[in-house]
């Protein structure tokens, strides 16, 4: 039996076989030269000056999907807990790197994914590279002069490039292959979860090289070749009309390329082109790619001459990302503060000057005047952020960076030993500006770009019931001010009360009473944001909360007396008193009913289930989740050999979820319709 691994790859594990485990270093070279040494690793996947980077040997793995500049690493157990780094080499330069932890699990850490690592963390070169063929992405454990691995895959320049073509019930994929790459270690494919639902029945289809050839589930035949040099040609003959269209709108073509296949058919060295994925940063807070980078800015110091009409200005530009636009030259401004009519301009004066120029003088300066000097880069016709200004220790010192960015938070935030205790936490900024906040314990902000899970904050955060003093809540703030500039503040929490309870609700009332179910109104409570209904006896499963003043409770047994009241809740989740109590008895089952298939298709709506009164007539409703009945759909059937069928042939719209109501008061659960 094979194992598929999170990127779809097959780890060949035999059942019953105790887990393999990552052989040490000089074994796992020592395997790379033997498959070099009997043809099983082919030479044009061997670049020049990279002899020593050998090719992962199963379990450990470098996967790249380079359409979409992502990397999984997975195997490296024997590393566990170590930090790896991560580098992407385009000949001799290193065009993108990060560092990761690997941990324990088939993936030991993935970069540009979510839940992953950005590029650049941990390292110096910031910037998200654009992954193309031949590529080499490595992976190493300690510094580059004393590795314990230094493993790689080469980017295969093999990938599917025009949309696929649909006739009837075959679909054509075609794509290119560069030469010296092995057909034989090659696999295309189609990824669609709707799939799994048509006879294909499973999410993928694929091709291999050789005949057209049964899929071993059914519903398809595929094959792969490579009519002429340069290029395949994937074939799929569907048995299905509509899986041939799901394939073929469903997008999701895939071409594999792996280095090495081992003798257990673990495929090594694996790159994954995904036909129309966009590249760039996958996550928010990554740093841009090479062509959004923009120019690039960095540090500046001015000097300000004794009478003060004129300064110099020195800069050092932060290395540009590998391949980004190259900078043609800086633009320098001397910009005096505004004057009292809102209206006028601000006066400034300033230089252009090369691309090679790291000084400039600014003169027409006005004595007495405290100008904010900018150095920007120019750079494919876009400037960068002003450079930071230092310090100057000349005459006219330094100048200032705008406003300092303070951000408070009330109460503020304990640690994870000894978090505070609240129910709410007030983030305010010294100036006007905008706050932003996460609750999944990462911070909001990577430099001055937003985590994708940051907030915009409106109201004080609630801290829920579930934030204990062994299981805090975690939350980071930042503060953005008019400048542009930063500040942040974080802390630990555990629930608390700091609001006075809400009135308890009243005039609550009962309706549509069922075997199962019952529906509760109440008037609104103010300054309440949720409600809590309980139940006398208590039912199996608890109740959800709601922020609406009505709710269908279900879980109900027959013919039982039961007493409901609800309590209306504030932000801090402090409950209020009791409303008043209703009172009252289900009916009791004559029958009871179950729905066990519901799927849709238009045309043939099939429905089916069990009822334990044979003979009873039965009537199907459209409804929701909560079970609230609507429409009826189709004809009555009758309860026969205590099974039933509706098979409706019109053109009904799909419902969601159905009901089953008998002449004798059963009711089934609302269930959910299949396409």
């Amino acid at each position: 039996m094979r194992i598929p691994s999170r990127t779809g790859v097959t780890a060949g594990v035999t059942a019953g076989s105790q887990e393999k485990r990552a052989p040490s270093r000089r074994v796992r070279r020592a395997t790379v030269a033997a498959l070099v040494a009997t043809g099983l690793v082919s030479s044009s996947v061997l670049m020049p000056g990279l002899a020593a980077a050998a090719i992962p040997t199963f379990p450990d793995n470098v996967v790249v999907f380079p359409d979409r500049d992502f990397v999984t690493i997975e195997g490296y157990q024997d590393h566990v807990g170590q930090t790896a780094t991560v580098e992407v080499w385009r000949g001799d330069q290193i065009v993108g790197s990060a560092q990761g932890v690997v941990e324990a699990g088939d993936v030991a850490f993935e970069i540009n994914h979510p839940g992953g690592y950005c590029w650049g963390a941990g390292t110096n070169l910031k910037v998200t590279p654009d992954i193309k063929p031949n590529d080499r992405v490595s992976i190493r454990f300690g510094t580059a002069a004393n590795a314990d691995a230094d493993d790689s895959t080469v980017v295969a320049d093999a990938m599917v490039d025009v949309d696929s073509e649909l006739t009837g019930d075959t679909l054509i994929v075609t794509g290119k292959i560069a030469a010296g790459l092995e057909t034989a270690r090659t696999e295309q494919r189609i990824v669609n979860p709707a799939l799994t639902d048509t006879a294909v029945a499973r999410r993928d289809i694929r091709a291999v090289p050789g005949p057209l050839t049964a899929a071993a589930r059914g519903g398809y035949s595929s094959m792969l070749e490579f009519p002429t040099a340069g290029t395949f040609k994937a074939t799929y003959v569907f048995s299905d009309l509509e899986a041939a269209q799901l394939a073929a709108t469903g997008g999701g073509e895939r071409f594999m390329y792996w280095q090495v296949e081992d003798p257990a058919a673990n495929r090594q060295g694996l790159t994954i082109a995904e036909y129309g994925e966009l590249g760039g940063p996958g996550m928010g807070g990554c740093p841009a790619g090479p062509a959004d980078a923009g120019a690039p800015a960095g540090t500046a110091q001015v000097i300000r001459a004794a009478d003060g009409l004129s300064a110099q200005i020195n800069w050092t530009p932060t290395t540009a990302v590998p391949g980004a636009a190259a900078v043609s030259g800086y633009s320098v401004l001397a910009v005096a503060p505004a004057g009292t009519d809102p209206a006028a301009p601000l006066a400034q004066v300033g230089v252009r000057v090369g691309a090679t120029a790291k000084q400039a003088s600014v003169s027409g300066l006005t004595k007495g005047t405290n100008y904010t000097f900018e150095v920007r880069s120019i750079a494919d016709g876009s400037m960068s952020k002003p450079f930071t200004i230092g310090t100057a220790t000349a005459p006219g010192g330094g100048q200032t960076q705008g406003a300092e960015a303070v951000l408070t938070l009330n109460p503020a935030g304990g640690t994870d030993t000894e978090p505070k205790a609240t129910g709410l936490v007030t983030a305010t900024g010294n100036s006007a500006g905008q706050v932003w906040y996460t609750d999944d314990g990462k911070p909001a902000v990577t430099g001055d770009l937003l985590a994708d899970t940051a907030k915009l904050y409106t109201a004080p955060v609630p801290v829920p019931a579930t934030a204990t003093a062994t299981a805090p809540l975690n939350l980071h703030f930042a503060f953005f001010n008019a400048d542009g500039n930063v500040g942040q503040a974080s802390g630990y929490y555990m629930q608390g009360q700091s609001q006075t309870a809400p009135a308890a609700p009243a005039n609550l009332a009962q309706s549509n009473v069922l075997q199962d179910r019952v529906s509760l109104t109440w008037a609104a409570v103010a300054g309440a944001t949720g409600y809590q209904i309980e139940a006398t006896p208590a039912l199996a499963a608890p109740i959800p909360a709601t922020v609406a003043t009505t709710q269908t409770v279900t879980g109900l047994a027959p013919n039982t007396d039961y007493s409901f009241t609800v309590k209306a809740k504030n932000a801090e989740g402090t409950l209020s008193g009791p409303s008043n109590v209703v009172t009252f008895k289900t009916p009791a089952a004559s029958d009871r009913l179950t729905v066990a298939s519901a799927r849709f298709k238009a045309g043939d709506f099939r429905i089916s289930g069990t009822g334990t009164e044979n003979g009873a007539t039965v009537t199907l409703f459209a409804s929701n989740a909560a079970g609230v009945v609507g429409a009826q759909i189709g004809t009555p059937t009758t309860i026969a050999l205590n099974a039933y069928e509706f098979r409706i042939r019109t053109n009904v719209p799909n419902p969601g979820y159905v009901v089953v109501k008998s002449n004798r008061g059963g009711v089934s659960a609302p269930f959910r319709v299949t396409t």
